[in-house]
């Protein structure tokens, strides 16, 4: 955290000496952003969300005169977020149904989320004894914890200064890349080898959460002159996802079917889930 802190401040500096000899037509900043996050599930007979969770950013900020009123604003910022999925188990008839779970391998310091596929190979090799080792959850909520680099692109269109404020609103596009992604779990433990529940507080689910993510946003806020050439910027901004957090198919999550035998596991899919954001970002604007 200290490093992309010192990283934003030096950014600041460099691109705050090159705008001095034109302020009018360009101006640079660095924010905060709070946000309150949850996810929208398309298909409701899988999933539900689990309600919002609290997100935080810090950045840079920078606004291009467009003329007239009209700007370009534009920036990145580092955002710390999470997102809460419950599961739901998916009947299909009266005597049959889907529900999702996953396996999990701990053998000595060895231990994680096992893939389909390496399951799959372990339960039809009838001399492998690795599959005795493994868990199995009934995947129930899941808890992400993503870090995403942010670069959105916006029109801003601000009124005259009125006293020492001037209003604006925005609308636009925010393009998110995924750095990082872990999730706690919680389900019924079905079978279980040294499996306890502090193994699921701190999982790697990079591959079950896509790279990019995108978002419509449209909001609006005030600056506040504090002197000629600096001012306080506050945003409420709405982010609409366009795009779903996790993956269509699961690398590790499976399909349960109740009431058969298994003779290969089938990955769970159809995960479209949606990333939704209110964001209050907090700037200072030289």
């Amino acid at each position: 955290m200290k490093k992309i802190i010192t990283a934003v401040i030096i950014v600041a500096l460099g691109f705050n000496s090159n705008a001095q000899g034109n302020e009018k037509d360009f101006r640079f900043g660095l924010k905060i952003e709070p946000s309150f996050n949850w996810l929208s599930p398309d298909k409701a007979e899988k999933f539900e969300s689990g309600g919002i969770k609290m997100g935080f950013g810090i950045g840079a900020m920078t606004d291009f005169k467009l003329g007239g009123n009209v700007w370009l604003s534009t920036g990145f910022a580092v955002d710390f977020n999470g997102a809460k999925l419950n599961y739901l188990d998916n009947t299909i008839s009266d005597t049959s149904g889907f529900y999702p779970g996953y396996f999990h391998y701990s053998s000595g310091q060895s231990s994680g989320i096992v893939s389909v596929d390496d399951v799959n190979a372990a339960l039809l090799d009838t001399a492998s004894t690795t599959f005795s080792e493994y868990s199995f959850l009934k995947l129930q909520e899941r808890t992400i914890r993503a870090q995403y680099v942010n670069i959105p692109l916006f029109i801003k269109m601000k009124t005259n200064e009125i006293g020492y404020l001037t209003y604006f609103g925005q609308f636009g596009l925010n393009t998110s890349i995924k750095t990082k992604a872990r999730s706690t779990d919680v389900g019924e433990i079905i079978s279980a080898t040294n499996l306890a529940s502090s193994d699921l507080d701190d999982l790697d689910i990079e591959k079950e959460v896509n790279l990019f993510k995108l978002a419509g946003s449209i909001g609006g806020g005030f600056e506040y002159n504090l002197s000629e050439s600096t001012s306080l910027s506050v945003a409420v901004v709405f982010d609409y996802g366009f795009t779903s957090l996790t993956k269509k198919t699961s690398d590790h999550v499976i399909a349960i079917e109740n009431g058969q035998p298994i003779t290969e596991f089938e990955s769970y899919s159809d995960q479209k889930n949606k990333a939704n954001a209110v964001r209050l970002t907090v700037g200072i604007l030289f």
